[in-house]
């Protein structure tokens, strides 16, 4: 989606003329990563509380200085000296040790090898790092911005050196400069793990930025891990984490589409039974107890039954320590199963009898969805 520039006046001042003649100040959203970061979309009902219910899932990986992901949003030649305020919100699965900062791209609008990136310190204080919701509203008067880029010459700031962003507005070279990118960057660290985040709401010169994809085809893939209890399992038992109280398995998609791709793991080797992973639109009531034997599907359920996935018998591969299995459209796994629900829940049974232990059983899927 793009803004269009009539929203935005500023007065006594010129808006520069690429925005003017093409009506838009600040384009759609795109994600982005490097190294070990990743990026998608979601629509994850536990984060819908703020923005339009999608939100830009940032991922930014074990770090060693070069892992990141980012969510960038074009600019149309904003003045440098025009860019006053921005805010943002973001959930933070985590504590880290860096918040998610704002990182403001800049060149010259006459020569574009003149260009540089303006990035604030993200363990800045007042920039949130905390676990839960977090936002920040961007203070240009705040010592924590610094730069890099290349052919710079003229400007009387110094590469890596802090300064407040008036500076920058106020730098004999920068000043005649435009933005083409805004980005909100997660990661960059030396050390440790950056989990997801979850971007939500963005607000640039007063302007509020809808955070969604474009239409469109994308991918997501879900993981889910469950101790299953020891002991032996007869043919057609359950598997599931407690003998007594077990659960579904919960795939929180956010929308609806069709899975395409399913891969099981049990943390026990020489495993070679054949399971399968029966799945739901809602909670089935079907026994989900381990070592019980199979009811799926009930009548009850039958109405919400989206499929099964029949997984090939799982094998191992030497000395991993694990057995595996893998569905696909290509196999006799039976995928595509469309859904339309956000969460697709799931009973896991054994079809032959099996020893897997009191071991992790992880099952990743995969699904194909449209943007709405």
């Amino acid at each position: 989606m793009e803004v269009n520039m009539k929203a935005r006046y500023i007065p006594n001042t010129i808006v520069s003329k690429g925005a003017q003649a093409s009506g838009w100040l600040f384009g759609s959203p795109v994600l982005i990563a490097g190294g070990d970061g990743q990026v998608n979309w979601d629509k994850n009902s536990t984060y819908a509380q703020k923005g339009t219910g999608w939100q830009a899932v940032l991922y930014g990986g074990v770090q060693s200085g070069d892992d990141w992901a980012a969510c960038y949003f074009p600019v149309n030649e904003l003045p440098v000296v025009q860019f006053d305020n921005a805010q943002w919100s973001w959930y933070q699965t985590n504590t880290e040790t860096m918040g998610l900062g704002i990182v403001i791209w800049i060149h010259d609008p006459t020569d574009f090898d003149k260009r540089a990136e303006v990035t604030q310190l993200a363990n800045v204080s007042g920039l949130d790092k905390s676990a839960g919701w977090n936002s920040h509203e961007f203070d240009s008067t705040v010592t924590q911005m610094f730069f890099y880029g290349e052919n710079t010459t003229g400007t009387d700031l110094t590469a890596g050196t802090q300064y407040t962003w008036d500076e920058f507005q106020a730098d004999t070279l920068f000043k005649n400069w435009v933005i083409y990118r805004i980005s909100f960057d997660w990661g960059w660290e030396a050390s440790g793990t950056f989990e997801n985040v979850y971007l939500t709401e963005v607000k640039l010169c007063d302007m509020y930025i809808s955070v969604h994809p474009e239409h469109g085809k994308f991918q997501k893939t879900v993981t889910k891990t469950k101790t299953l209890v020891g002991g032996v399992n007869s043919a057609f038992d359950v598997l599931s984490e407690s003998a007594s109280a077990g659960t579904d398995w919960d795939f929180e998609f956010g929308g609806q589409g069709k899975i395409i791709d399913a891969v099981m793991s049990i943390g026990t080797t020489a495993l070679t039974a054949e399971t399968s992973l029966h799945c739901f639109s809602k909670a089935p009531t079907c026994n989900l107890n381990d070592n019980v034997a199979n009811t799926s599907p009930l009548d009850a359920d039958i109405p919400y039954f989206l499929g099964a996935i029949e997984f090939a018998g799982l094998r191992d591969y030497g000395t991993t320590s694990r057995s595996y299995t893998h569905a696909s459209p290509s196999t006799v796994g039976g995928l595509p199963i469309r859904f339309n629900s956000g969460i697709v829940k799931a009973v896991l049974i054994s079809v032959d009898a099996m020893t897997p232990g009191a071991v992790l059983c992880t099952i990743s899927m995969t699904a194909e969805m449209e943007y709405n």
